[in-house]
């Protein structure tokens, strides 16, 4: 998988600026003084990568004065991702972050500049500057579902266990979220972002249920509008006359034979108004044509009719339409209400609106309800938006039927116009004939009436058929979502099957580490493991309250992933960002011992790694201090202030 190194930091301001040295793969340390700017290094790095900094927002209630005050400032950082080097800057205050690499004549084209932007907050289907670092990493974009939402876990929600940021407890393991909350910080998320570190199969598998889930809603739609269109169908059709419903292969069968029909009685139509028949023939044939025009006379009311018909549907549908409109004007307002407000839940009183401390399985009014039947009555933001987004299908399909009356009106606008013109083309043929009025209006009846029931069953067909063409369009998009939808379920199954296989041979490897990491630096510990349900650190099964674990608890958790990585292929990025864990509350024998666990790790295949690690003043293994790159005192800070 992807390994994602920094290279260098940069921080660019009108009074304040940084630039540190080239950090190479392995260990650099950071060193000195507590105040000195070593948090504010991580902090650049974290929030050049897209996350969210605390002190850097001028609204929290603690603040980096000298960044929050500066001007036109920004952080620069030079990242490697596996064999191409890439400049991002993100702007203090802005969501925006620019992407530059430099081609060389190496790539095969001549010596350029890439420059991209990317937005760091998801807006509709825009690319975001984490989906071009996962897709870097070869790390797949996951959608999680919980609690009846849907959401995409970020770069910054897998740099919870890659950026070991300073804690007051170590318990917690996992960095902070940067937008903390129930579902943020939910077990299931934090389990995630575990199973998609250590295992192939299991990022696979996450990103394989999002696709599941995504099939799964559009088919669902597509069965929706399929449905509803039929119903408008067969209403259309019933209104038209038509009882018997037919596929389309039997309509365009009866269609071709109404058309060979008509055709034929427009042959011999033809054949009369050259003069090609004999004199009775030519009589009979006269007397057709005059049929045929007070047919067509019949074929224009009708056409009127159905006309009429259409403007008194569309009046209908146009009612229908904005009544529906209404409707989700008001879900709208009742899930912003809801949403702002937070009205009414379960435990509400409905008249005085106070919260009640409600027993389970009881009514507020202390009656013995079914806890499930007692839910029914109210409804969660997840169940407005099912029904806004039914109401929203049902409109679609409305609007839908409205363009099809639409265009069958501009279809009889057309035929009307037709039927005008041989109406006034048959007459002058009928004159220039001299044919008798009595003839010519005998012969117009009796072709009139069989070219106006050929024409009015055409007409019919034509229409359902159209009508039939469209649904078929729909169920045949609805059976392709279907199909999609049940391949990507047996795809989830496959891979949820291998993935347990291994979850389990990870977890087995991480607990041998982990357990040599725990061993060896803490005297007291006999046994360190993970919970399989949380992956939370056990120390002697549970019953370790030692307080001089707590730091290498943390610590060597995050060592003991980037000893997997470096072990087998899995998403982990080999790179970790430790900032002063000794803060925490670590003596510098124990500190100076589990740093040394670093030069413990094993690395078969020589694979590129880097650490980032900031300490106090000697704070480390004597055998480390070649390592150190960048050395802070209360002189010379992190950020230095311009001569102004």
């Amino acid at each position: 998988m992807g390994f994602l190194s920094i290279k260098k930091v940069e921080y660019i301001g009108d009074k304040y600026y940084f630039e540190s040295p080239t950090f190479d793969d392995g260990v650099s340390i950071i060193e000195g003084p507590n105040g000195t700017g070593k948090s504010t290094f991580f902090n650049l790095i974290y929030y050049g990568l897209g996350g969210r900094v605390e002190e850097f927002d001028p609204t929290s209630t603690e603040v980096h004065v000298e960044i929050v005050n500066d001007s036109n400032n920004f952080v620069r950082l030079v990242i490697g991702i596996d064999n191409e080097l890439f400049t991002i800057s993100r702007r203090l205050r802005d969501n925006n972050i620019s992407v530059i690499r430099a081609m060389t004549e190496a790539d095969g084209v001549p010596a350029e500049l890439q420059a991209n932007t990317y937005p760091i907050v998801r807006r509709e289907d825009a690319k975001t500057f984490s989906d071009w670092l996962l897709e870097k990493l070869h790390i797949p974009v996951v959608d999680i579902f919980q609690g009846g939402k849907q959401f995409k876990l970020n770069f910054t929600d897998l740099a919870r266990l890659i950026y070991h940021n300073q804690s007051p407890d170590p318990n917690g393991i996992y960095k902070p979220a940067d937008a903390t909350n129930f579902v943020s910080d939910s077990l299931e998320i934090r389990r995630a972002i575990f199973q998609i570190l250590i295992g192939k199969t299991l990022m696979e598998l996450y990103a394989a249920i999002g696709s599941q889930k995504n099939a799964e809603r559009d088919f669902m739609a597509a069965k929706s509008v399929r449905q509803e269109y039929e119903d408008i169908v067969n209403h259309l059709l019933r209104a038209s006359g038509i009882n018997e419903i037919s596929n389309i292969k039997a309509l365009n069968e009866r269609i071709e034979d109404l058309e060979a029909q008509i055709e034929s009685l427009l042959a011999s139509r033809k054949a009369f108004s050259r003069g090609q028949l004999g004199s009775a023939q030519a009589q009979r044939t006269l007397d057709a044509e005059l049929r045929q025009v007070h047919e067509l006379m019949i074929q224009q009311r009708t056409i009127d009719e159905n006309r009429e018909q259409l403007i008194d549907e569309a009046g209908r549908l146009v009612d229908v339409e904005r009544a529906l409109g209404a409707d989700i004007q008001r879900i709208n307002k009742v899930i912003y209400a809801h949403g702002q407000l937070n009205l009414f839940s379960r435990d509400t009183c409905p008249y005085c609106l106070n919260d009640v401390l409600r027993t389970p399985g009881h009514c507020v009014c202390g009656h013995a309800v079914e806890e499930q039947d007692y839910q029914r009555f109210f409804y969660s933001p997840a169940e407005y938006l099912e029904i806004l987004k039914g109401k929203t299908k049902a409109l679609e399909t409305l609007k839908l039927a409205i363009r099809g009356i639409r265009e069958e009106h501009t279809y009889w606008n057309e035929a009307r116009e037709r039927v005008l013109h041989d109406i006034s083309t048959k007459r002058a043929r009928i004159e220039k004939a001299g044919a008798s009025p009595y003839q010519v209006e005998k012969a117009m009846e009796e072709l009139d009436d069989k070219l106006l029931e050929l024409r009015e069953k055409l007409a019919k067909c034509q229409e359902a058929f159209r009508l039939e063409s469209k649904l078929g369009d729909l169920l045949k998009r609805q059976n392709d979502k279907k199909a999609l939808f049940e391949r990507l379920k047996l795809e989830v199954q496959r891979l949820d099957s291998e993935s347990k296989v291994e979850l389990q041979k990870q977890i087995n490897a991480f607990d041998r580490t982990y357990h040599e990491f725990m061993t060896t630096v803490v005297v007291d510990c006999r046994s360190a493991a993970i919970d399989r349900q949380t992956y939370l650190p056990i120390i002697n099964n549970g019953q370790y309250r030692e307080h001089s674990a707590k730091v290498p608890k943390r610590f060597l958790y995050y060592l003991d992933l980037l000893q997997l990585a470096l072990l087998s292929d899995i998403p982990f990025p080999r790179l970790l960002l430790v900032d002063t864990p000794e803060t925490a509350g670590i003596d510098l024998d124990g500190l100076v011992k589990m740093l040394r666990q670093i030069d413990a790790l094993e690395n078969p295949k020589s694979k590129a790694f880097q650490i980032l690690f900031s300490t106090g003043n000697g704070k480390y293994p004597p055998e480390f201090a070649s390592k150190v790159v960048l050395r802070l005192s209360k002189e010379q800070r992190l950020l230095v202030r311009r001569d102004l």
